[in-house]
């Protein structure tokens, strides 16, 4: 198998990623969508995604930007427009050491972006996976499992339960797949992967807090790759924390040694206003009012369920 040229690398790695990304909020349930100002939207080869009544950089994103054709000033300006336009003054953009053209960085600072953290982004190719042990038990889930998965991704990554119906609305859509690992009958564990043509990228691996150290990272990385692999992928990806002296990343070297390697180091791009007094308490308000809603039909659900 041709190894990749880094342009090719740095294309597929941020495009496969950024479809998993879109495809998760087009998935969303009208219920989520509508109250919530969700949207996606694409501008060429550009992604952009938005929660505009969360306002938060967590969910409002520029990706793809210069990595499978150079990026103008007017495709960014255009993909900013989204957000001010909405009414958001936080967001994140998501540039590749080799995006084009080489001034890009140049115009994100000069629309008041900083820099920010690097993501280290991570391929593997199609090489057999290596034999794993485990005392967990590894399902491929369907819709019928979504709520028992978002109950271990909320918590996993500390999400609030804001989120659920975003969360498992991707359960059981065309070209993702899903994982739960359970001791005895607990899940413990979950996993996604969204597979796109040779590619596929793996994401939301999160374990319960008190259920770490069993191995469920491993677990879900192995039977993930073994289901791509299935489906005739060539090309694995997904992302990290970058690892520093100052930083260790244990997911960075864990990653490594199921075959994956550092692609690049990606830079993120933020920009950040500090909201207003007024507009602090409306969103705290906001939060809580649909948090609350959220929960009640959860637990009515569950009622209705024993």
């Amino acid at each position: 198998m041709a190894d990749l040229t880094p342009a090719k690398m740095l294309e597929l790695n941020e495009l496969v990623e950024a479809d998993a990304e879109a495809n998760y909020f087009e998935c969303a349930p009208p219920e989520f969508a509508r109250p919530f100002g969700l949207g996606v939207k694409h501008i060429g080869s550009v992604y952009v995604t938005i929660i505009s009544k969360l306002d938060t950089m967590a969910h409002n994103h520029i990706m793809g930007l210069g990595a499978s054709e150079p990026a103008t000033e007017a495709s960014l300006d255009a993909a900013i427009a989204v957000f001010h336009d909405a009414g958001c003054n936080n967001y994140k953009a998501q540039v590749g050491p080799l995006a084009q053209p080489a001034q890009l960085p140049d115009w994100l600072l000069a629309r008041g972006f900083r820099k920010g953290r690097n993501w280290a982004k991570m391929f593997r190719g199609n090489e057999p996976v290596p034999a794993e042990s485990t005392d967990l038990r590894v399902e491929r889930i369907g819709i019928e499992q979504a709520e028992a998965y978002a109950s271990v991704v909320l918590p996993a990554y500390g999400i609030t339960p804001l989120y659920r119906a975003l969360v498992k609305g991707i359960v059981g859509k065309p070209g993702w797949y899903h994982y739960l690992a359970f001791i005895g009958e607990k899940a413990v564990s979950a996993a996604a992967m969204f597979i796109k043509g040779e590619t596929a990228w793996l994401g939301f691996m999160g374990t319960l807090s008190r259920y770490r150290g069993h191995g469920g990272q491993s677990a879900m990385l192995a039977r993930r790759l073994e289901d791509g692999l299935a489906h005739d992928c060539k090309w694995f990806f997904t992302e990290t924390d970058e690892e520093t002296p100052k930083r260790p990343n244990p997911s960075f070297r864990n990653l490594q040694k199921w075959g994956f390697k550092l692609a690049y180091q990606r830079r993120n791009y933020y920009h950040q206003l500090p909201a207003s007094p007024v507009k602090k308490v409306r969103h705290a308000l906001f939060v809580a009012a649909h948090t609350l809603r959220i929960e009640i039909q959860r637990l009515i659900r569950e009622r209705e369920k024993a």
